[in-house]
């Protein structure tokens, strides 16, 4: 019967099924706005084509048959069917018209290599789902990638803060821990029993201008003689050997493998820092879809 009836016009199955809801031919005829030999025509080509009697009409008034029940359970689940059918395809094409044009996206410098990987992926989804998005990403400091979404210059943003601006929306989606590391030939590598207090007090820091010193770190740095815009610029004030700074376990590690780098007192000294991604309070589609796929890849 099925593969009979997948063969049909859905306009005789839904008049079958107006028949069927409104008890009759004649009460069927407002709510399909037809004529009564339309709609009696499409029921006599399903009675035929289906080799069955579908309901009774006389002087006893309506009544379905046991084929008539089946098929009105058939069309009701088919109707909805190609109700959600016809959502989706509406759905498709309104992301089709939302999602396209300039997505403008900003990035701090590093990012650990396993969200990479998942960035990468939701970059790739949306180039082959919506042809017409156009992406742009800068790289930037912190500070500067809130300035730009503030200004409108950018949609959204990745980066770590340690304070949220009140004009913005901010949305975690991933932690990574910092520890403190200079150089193996810096003078407090060769220290013995090191202590928070002489990193604090006898040591030059590098300090990035966009961060407050952690206050979860468990000190305060010393004398601030070198700043950095940006992590990798940390770092070289890290490997020249002139100075003290916090740097990420994914960054620092590739050096501390190689031995130039040593991370002081790693269980004390240490600081979990939020990245965040940073949009205006009211962002649009495209960026809702982006970071609605990253969320749904993220650990």
């Amino acid at each position: 019967m099925l593969h009979t009836l997948i063969k049909h016009d859905l306009k005789a199955l839904q008049a079958f099924v107006a028949i069927v809801e409104c008890q009759g031919v004649t009460a069927a005829q407002k709510r399909l706005n037809m004529s009564q030999s339309a709609i009696s025509m499409h029921l006599a080509h399903l009675e035929e084509s289906l080799g069955v009697i579908l309901c009774r009409r006389g002087r006893s008034g309506f009544g379905l048959t046991k084929a008539g029940h089946q098929l009105y359970e058939a069309c009701t689940l088919l109707l909805q069917a190609t109700s959600e059918f016809h959502r989706e395809v509406q759905n498709i094409k309104w992301h089709r018209s939302v999602l396209s044009g300039k997505l403008r996206i900003g990035l701090v410098e590093y990012l650990p290599p396993d969200f990479q990987r998942i960035f990468n992926q939701v970059i790739a989804s949306a180039y082959q789902h919506y042809p017409e998005l156009r992406l742009t990403i800068d790289i930037c400091a912190p500070h500067d990638i809130e300035t730009a979404i503030a200004n409108n210059q950018m949609d959204f943003g990745i980066g770590y803060y340690y304070s949220l601006l009140k004009n913005l929306q901010y949305q975690i989606v991933f932690e990574q821990r910092e520890h403190v590391y200079c150089h193996a030939e810096h003078p407090a590598a060769k220290v013995k029993d090191l202590t928070l207090n002489q990193l604090a007090e006898e040591y030059h820091w590098v300090k990035r201008t966009y961060a407050d010193f952690p206050a979860n770190a468990g000190f305060s740095a010393g004398v601030t003689t070198a700043t950095a815009d940006k992590e990798r610029a940390t770092l070289l004030f890290i490997l020249a050997g002139s100075h003290l700074g916090f740097l990420s376990q994914d960054m620092a590690e590739p050096y501390v493998r190689t031995g130039e780098l040593v991370p002081l007192l790693a269980q004390q000294a240490t600081n979990i820092i939020n990245h965040f991604a940073v949009t205006r309070p009211t962002p649009d589609p495209r960026v809702n879809w982006f970071l609605g796929e990253l969320s749904g890849l993220l650990p």
